[in-house]
């Protein structure tokens, strides 16, 4: 070697480059998606095909393949029926006044709790988030026990301070159920953009003169608006798919809606049902909601225009409420009382009473746990919780798996595991009831040995959760900064070892929410559950559905109630414990 001579150092080791993959490995990963594909078209796509199909068959009391030819006369039948009119003004009036009511309270909330001093928000804000542990129907079946015109406490106290009559079997009332029902899911929607928003503008408003009112109204309002009409437009689609609430209110007066109306014609007192009809109810109710999905998905996309907050000169200073921070607690803590807990504790009050009788401290030697005794003491009452609880887990964990594949598809997968991943939104557009419909004639046609069984209900419910399992993960990832697999791919690690090792471990909280949010959501659904059941895989909701409809044993049913709704309850106090413990 010559002296002087430099020897160029060693370069380092490159990480391996993920655009040559081994030829075996991508045939493998093109397969799963492949067969990931084949399984989301058969859980989503097949159903509805189905649905249209049997909205085109002449089918008012046989099965829509039993039936030759074609026809478009269940779409006549529905246009020209004079109920048809009532029923859509019925369900534009709910649709309008549920989303009206939750906007107003949740927009409230948010203000108070996110923007000022208000007192007790540590106590508060949680409170207000209660309906989101409380199945849709047992919160129907609480405010019927609660404010029914006989002996509810509610009405009851609105009568004699206020001199107002109530009747929650009235479409008012299937409206303030639905609303208060609707609040937390739209409050966890609007509070981040109030949170967030930078104090400099209603500063900059305040220099110039302008009232606490006319900033609110010309500098806070709109800036979130982006927030408020995505979330407003979101619960408009679950309020047309909202089946429990409008069909335990309003059924008793004959009052129905698009999603009651569904049920109604597949399952009427009179035993023969119209499924011809009910398909066509549900194919406009499906186009419907692919209207309402199509407006909530340009909202969202469009929210970057109205962006306020910069990471410079960032700061949020409360605002003060001076005089009007007492009144203001005490009217949140008035709403939390009347809207959550009066309810709840009239459904456990009745639960422990013999007979249906209005609370009252001289009934209280009445009280007792007959109820429960008589629940676990009923076979039929043991068997449909035996089969709530497996229907729930196996659900839960089919969605949390299917939920993440997709999840890192879309992250990770290219094109393709996008457009499986946008496969997956169509079912935002489909209701629960239609749904219900659309699976119960696939697998009377199909054969495939699962209907009367658990296996269809846990098919069906893993459809519908899928798309809001993979949102919920996709979330967690999106979260996740790239530099991390960055270091495990630079020492060598292959992407199989980044993903096992590194991305899985971190997402693991977001997974376990995931699981435990759809296994809260699968105890309480009622329209696909009460759709597809029979005598061997009847569940607890429907049993619930039942007590009230056919026998109105309230008692027994409200300790059914309570019950699923301690369950319910600990899932999602679970759910936010683990969130809690992900952001300290």
């Amino acid at each position: 070697m010559q002296s002087g001579t430099r020897v160029a150092p060693a370069a380092p080791p490159r990480p391996p480059d993920d655009s040559v993959r081994p030829p075996r490995r991508d045939r493998v990963l093109t397969a799963v998606n492949i067969a990931i594909g084949v399984l989301l078209a058969y859980l989503v796509l097949f159903p509805l095909g189905m649905l249209v199909y049997s909205s085109l068959k002449d089918s008012e009391l046989k099965l829509p393949f039993q039936i030759p030819g074609f026809t478009l006369g269940n779409f006549g039948k529905v246009f020209s029926s004079p109920r048809v009119l009532e029923v859509a003004v019925n369900s534009l009036i709910f649709v309008v006044g549920t989303v009206a009511l939750a906007l107003i309270v949740s927009v409230s909330l948010a203000y108070l709790f996110e923007r000022t001093d208000l007192p007790g928000r540590r106590f508060l804000a949680p409170s207000t988030l209660a309906p989101m542990a409380v199945p849709a129907t047992v919160m129907a079946v609480a405010w019927v026990l609660a404010a029914n015109p006989a002996n509810g406490p509610l009405a009851i106290l609105a009568r004699r301070v206020f001199g107002l009559p109530v009747d929650i079997y009235s479409l008012p009332g299937m409206i303030l159920v639905a609303g208060i029902f609707g609040v937390p899911s739209m409050y966890l929607m609007v509070a981040p953009a109030f949170a967030r928003l930078n104090l400099e503008f209603e500063e900059a408003a305040a220099t110039s003169g302008a009232g606490w009112l006319t900033r609110t109204r010309k500098v806070v309002l709109p800036l979130t608006v982006p927030a408020m009409s995505a979330a407003a437009m979101l619960l408009a689609v679950v309020a047309l798919e909202e089946f429990a609430i409008p069909s335990i209110l309003g059924t008793p007066d004959q009052i129905f809606v698009f999603s009651s109306l569904v049920q109604a014609a597949l399952q009427p007192p009179s035993g023969l049902a119209d499924y011809g009809r009910a398909s066509a109810y549900g194919v406009l109710l499906v186009l419907l909601s692919l209207v309402m999905i199509a407006v909530y998905r340009r909202q969202t996309r469009e929210s970057h225009r109205f962006r306020v907050v910069s990471g410079k000169g960032y700061r949020a200073t409360p605002v003060r409420l001076g005089r009007w921070r007492i009144p203001a607690a005490v009217l949140v803590t008035l709403y939390v009382l009347v809207a959550i807990v009066i309810p709840i504790l009239t459904l456990a009050w009745t639960s422990l009473t013999p007979f249906l009788q209005p609370v009252s401290l001289g009934n209280l030697g009445d009280l007792g746990f007959g109820n429960y005794a008589a629940i676990f003491d009923d076979p039929s009452l043991t068997h449909a919780i035996v089969n709530t609880l497996v229907i729930s887990l196996v659900t839960a964990t089919l969605t949390a798996g299917f939920g993440l594949w997709l999840a890192l598809a879309s992250a990770r997968g290219g094109r393709a595991g996008r457009t499986l991943f946008d496969l997956s939104f169509l079912v935002f557009a489909v209701p629960s009831v239609v749904l219900g419909v659309a699976v119960l004639f696939l697998y009377l046609f199909l054969p495939i040995p699962v209907y009367g069984t658990i296996w269809i209900i846990v098919i069906a419910l893993t459809t519908r959760y899928i798309p809001r399992a993979s949102r919920m993960t996709q979330t967690a990832l999106l979260q996740l900064d790239g530099g991390l697999e960055e270091v495990g791919r630079v020492s060598g690690a292959r992407r199989a070892v980044v993903l096992r090792r590194i991305v899985l471990p971190l997402i693991a909280p977001s997974v376990t929410r995931t699981w435990l949010w759809v296994f809260a959501n699968a105890l309480g659904e009622l329209p696909i559950a009460l759709l597809l059941s029979s005598s061997d895989n009847r569940t607890v909701v429907v049993l619930l559905w039942d007590m009230i409809g056919e026998s109105a044993n309230y008692p027994e049913a409200s300790a059914l109630a309570v019950l699923l709704l301690a369950v319910s309850a600990g899932a999602v106090w679970w759910v936010n414990r683990r969130g809690y413990q992900q952001h300290i």
